[in-house]
């Protein structure tokens, strides 16, 4: 018989928090394989298996219709059994690892939900099922910011920087240390000049707090 994957999504456990308050956490989803019985341990069966029975069936035919189920989960193992037969409901019976026994969590309508019931009762017992790895996140790569690139003397910038009353303002820059204002000879920074002006109204300012602009932009 065909494996079936089944994955039970958002399970969860109940526990208190440290104000005392019950509360859910969210542990992951879970994936179960249903790995097809043979005809004879589906035979061993029979007891559980007949009570499916509720149409009244030939008792023979029915036990023929009868598929069973190991649940398994890739770490621990069968972790429960499913049956089912000729239009009946899914008996679902989950594994008590603690008495090394099975016991029934109840019929449900399909397969799949009898996977989540399963989860669910050893969960309960507190034998919960190892929750599916998640992978990392595939993080997209974020390209380096370009370096500013040093600009000719009279460039036409708009301001951006932490300067308040000139954020958003057009001005040219030159070369900082051609100026009287900056005391330092060796200043890598720009002179921020008012268009139309010889005199600097800012200095030191860094080449990322200015983009440059051409006069076509500016007129607009």
């Amino acid at each position: 018989m065909k494996a079936i994957t089944f994955t039970t999504r958002n399970v969860t456990v109940g526990e208190r928090n440290t104000a005392g308050e019950m509360v859910l956490r969210h542990l992951g989803d879970v994936t179960l394989t249903l790995e097809g019985m043979t005809r004879a341990e589906v035979a061993d069966w029979a007891d559980i298996t007949d009570a499916l029975n509720t149409r009244g069936i030939n008792e023979e035919a029915f036990r023929l219709s009868v598929n069973g189920w190991k649940v398994i989960h890739p770490e621990t193992g069968v972790v429960g059994l499913l049956f089912q037969g000729y239009g009946s409901r899914v008996h679902v019976e989950w594994y008590d690892v603690v008495n090394d026994d099975y016991f029934s969590a109840g019929w449900t309508l399909n397969l799949r939900h009898g996977a989540a019931q399963i989860v669910n009762a050893r969960q309960h017992a507190g034998q919960g099922i190892p929750v599916d790895v998640q992978p990392e996140p595939v993080k997209a790569s974020v390209p380096a910011p370009a370096a500013p690139v040093w600009l000719e003397d009279g460039t036409l910038v708009r301001y951006h920087g932490s300067i308040a009353q000139f954020a958003g303002g057009v001005f040219r820059v030159y070369e900082c240390s051609i100026f009287d204002e900056c005391e330092h000879w060796d200043c890598d920074g720009y002179a921020l000049l008012p268009v139309g002006s010889w005199r600097p109204c800012a200095i030191h300012v860094g080449l990322g707090s200015v983009t440059a602009l051409d006069a076509e932009t500016v007129a607009a």
